[in-house]
């Protein structure tokens, strides 16, 4: 008898084992697919022209508010894709009392930060641009959690399609992280979106 219930036991403390197994795996493999990212799904967005340039200005990766600037990304690939198009837009073409804000709330602090907000300091910027560059896509060259490159390809009127890399860093929102003068990247022209997932504004 006391065989058997020693037995018992021990078969229920394997069942038990392979139960709390069984249920750990499924906990591991949903946490897996809840951290899977996806590199290649563009932003589920609405585009709309800000001052003159089509850009997707609200998605489910945000920005969540857009006052003064737009703000509030998902920390996901898709949220910095959000983050780098606006990013470029609003350095391009905030107006003077605006740019301020763009400096610091859409960019990181650095080097390249400072000698932008010095050389914008000296120009003046309002209205809208005439023949904007349109944006066809993007391809992430690198990411994780903190940091992300995400190459916008865009097309400029009489240059054709260009590729430029936007880096971005993760400090509560994702932010630009501007260049210095002397390590800023060129356009690089491209022939086609090939290895780009396309925007469908």
């Amino acid at each position: 008898m006391k065989k058997m219930i020693a037995t018992m036991a021990v078969a229920a403390s394997l069942f038990t084992l392979s139960a709390c197994g069984s249920e750990q795996e499924e906990q591991t493999a949903e946490t897996q697919e809840e951290n899977t990212v996806d590199l290649t799904r563009a932003p589920d967005a609405k585009w709309n022209s800000v001052s003159g340039i089509q850009a997707p200005v609200e998605s489910t990766d945000g920005p969540e508010d857009n006052s003064p600037v737009p703000h509030g990304y998902a920390r996901t690939p898709q949220g910095a894709v959000q983050a780098a198009i606006l990013g470029q837009v609003w350095l391009a073409t905030a107006d003077d009392e605006t740019w301020p804000d763009v400096s610091a709330t859409m960019t990181a602090p650095g080097q390249g930060r400072d000698q932008w907000a010095q050389g914008r300091s000296l120009m003046t910027v309002s209205g809208t641009v005439e023949n904007p560059p349109a944006f066809k896509g993007f391809h992430i060259s690198d990411y994780s959690e903190d940091e992300a490159q995400v190459v916008l390809a865009t097309e400029y009127p009489g240059v054709g399609l260009t590729a430029y890399p936007v880096q971005l860093t993760w400090q509560g929102d994702w932010k630009l992280v501007l260049p210095s003068l002397d390590t800023a990247p060129d356009l690089e022209e491209i022939d086609s979106l090939d290895g780009f997932v396309e925007f469908e504004a």
